[in-house]
């Protein structure tokens, strides 16, 4: 299938950057240029945040939820939530991909390779697909698609590198956004600001 991604949330991606609907050789800019709508950012945030409450769908200790609205399947990925997502997580090995011909984080890609799985055997896709989730979350060909990041929460510049974070920027306290993904500072960083709903009410904040 050909499938339009697009990707809304915490997450490490691999791909390239977002352009703004109003001069579509941008890469960067303010809220007022955002090339996604902070309406739609609430809404997937929100998402985020229910799957931890409702459970989702189970497979190997993941988490998902597949939801079909408009003519969009929004495919909702749980973040981390129990020891097997935290071995996962810290599971930075680098194995190479034989598809995309490069090395990903084995956690991550185990874990989404699962999901991927799960969700072409048993759900029937619209042609415009969102998957969203709050933390690492790792998925393949999508052209489009935003990391949305408090610089207080260190989650967001994990793990370091060798490791490259890519997807456009967005910055859920300001609005900026652009291709400068990494410039946050660990040492400036609080754990306690990770949970999804401070993400949830900053963004709520923009509008």
């Amino acid at each position: 299938m050909n499938w339009k991604y697009i990707i809304i949330g915490m997450i490490l991606l691999l791909s390239s950057c977002a352009k703004s609907a109003e001069d579509p050789d941008a890469t960067s800019g303010e809220l007022s240029s955002l090339p996604v709508t902070v309406e739609a950012l609430v809404e997937h945030a929100e998402y985020c945040e229910a799957i931890y409450d409702s459970g989702g769908t189970e497979i190997d200790n993941l988490a998902y939820e597949v939801k079909t609205t408009n003519g969009i399947t929004i495919i909702v990925i749980r973040g981390t939530d129990n020891t097997a997502n935290i071995l996962s997580d810290i599971d930075i090995r680098m194995v190479k991909d034989d598809v995309l011909d490069i090395y990903l984080h084995k956690g991550f890609r185990d874990a989404s390779t699962t999901i991927i799985q799960e969700v072409d055997k048993y759900y029937q896709l619209e042609h415009t697909v969102h998957i969203t989730g709050h933390s690492q979350v790792l998925f393949y060909g999508v052209p489009t698609h935003w990391r949305v990041v408090r610089l207080s929460d260190p989650v967001p510049f994990s793990p370091s590198y060798p490791y490259v974070h890519s997807g456009t920027f967005v910055n859920s306290q300001t609005g900026d956004w652009g291709p400068d993904n990494d410039n946050g500072l660990i040492s400036k960083t609080d754990g306690l600001d990770h949970p999804i709903a401070k993400y949830v009410e900053t963004l709520k904040e923009l509008l």
